[in-house]
């Protein structure tokens, strides 16, 4: 099967004044053209560390150990600067969490979108002033004139993230990863912007890295899952397969902790997650695991396969389904 990106055992560290944090140790995972994948886990898992990786954002003090990123089979890692950013608008485009910081208060909407068009597409500036009108209607900004001619500061907080999408649209790229595009949002708006990138992802046939800590968002805007956990993936697979069958006793300890018709209380996972500059040598979800035996906690659980595209690392997977998460 071809895939559009491939991370292959993705090794990064941050090297700060307490020591060295190893943010992310071994993270492999694929996704296919058109396939929308969540990234999800609780927050400081690695999820965002991993989109900005792809995207070439670490800077100092962070730094990638080890691993490759292929794009198209192109890695992405030995790229030179120059290289990374045709690439960037053009074949993978990012929408920021926080639209308003990401959006320079000193450029209008229409310069920075016509920017982002000439950039990723080569156009003349009339063009890339239509293509930018065109693309804000397509994210729902009717007033198009207006937004052109307006600051990031001068937006509401959907306006705002729609001109993100917009950004992300107006290149054409393949891969849209998306990172935790709803949490500064209220409710409704919230649901405005996933169905926005939705259709846009129809529209365009674009595949989509969706980055949240809601497993019900995920399980609506995305065909697979991918769970994360103090640095590590550990546990995969169609979205069915994870909420119907969760392996790993994290997965289902998260899916507990949704709630559901009926239910009066929420589960909570006991502990804490493991300091990332000394965390221990095995499972890293062994503290708080009740599952967990002593061989947990001295050696690193591998992937297996337990399923058609659902795999699991764990020493002692959950083989029962959960009726509650179902």
């Amino acid at each position: 099967m071809n895939h559009l990106l491939e991370v292959q055992d993705l090794r990064l560290n941050f090297y700060t004044y307490r020591g060295v944090v190893q943010a992310l140790e071994g993270v492999s995972f694929h996704m296919a053209p058109g396939e929308a994948v969540g990234l999800v886990g609780e927050t400081g898992c690695g999820k965002s560390v991993t989109a900005r990786a792809i995207m070439g954002f670490i800077e100092p003090p962070g730094r990638i150990e080890q691993g490759r990123i292929l794009l198209d089979g192109r890695d992405l890692l030995q790229l030179k600067d120059k290289a990374l950013r045709g690439i960037r608008g053009r074949e993978i485009s990012f929408i920021f969490q926080e639209p308003k910081k990401a959006l320079d208060p000193t450029c209008t909407v229409g310069a920075q979108l016509m920017e982002a068009a000439t950039v990723a597409r080569g156009l003349g500036k009339r063009d890339a002033e239509a293509l930018a009108m065109q693309t804000l209607g397509q994210v729902g900004l009717g007033d198009a004139g207006r937004v052109m001619g307006s600051y990031s500061f001068e937006l509401s907080g959907g306006m705002a993230q729609r001109v993100m999408i917009a950004m992300a649209v107006v290149g054409g790229s393949r891969l849209m990863i998306a990172d935790e595009p709803t949490s500064a949002l209220d409710v409704s708006i919230q649901a405005q912007i996933l169905r926005l990138l939705r259709r846009i992802r129809r529209e365009q046939t674009s595949s989509l890295l969706l980055i949240t800590h809601d497993l019900g968002v995920a399980a609506e805007n995305c065909d697979r899952i991918i769970v994360m956990y103090a640095g590590r993936i550990v546990e995969s697979g169609p979205v069915r397969a994870i909420f119907r069958s969760p392996a790993h006793p994290y997965t289902e300890r998260l899916l507990r902790a949704l709630p559901a018709p009926g239910k009066r209380r929420l589960e909570a996972i006991p502990g804490t997650v493991p300091d990332l500059v000394a965390p221990p040598p095995g499972c890293r979800f062994s503290n708080r695991c009740d599952r967990a035996t002593p061989h947990c906690s001295r050696e690193r659980p591998p992937s297996s396969e337990i399923g058609d595209g659902h795999a699991v690392a764990c020493h002692h997977p959950v083989i029962a389904p959960v009726s509650a998460a179902a």
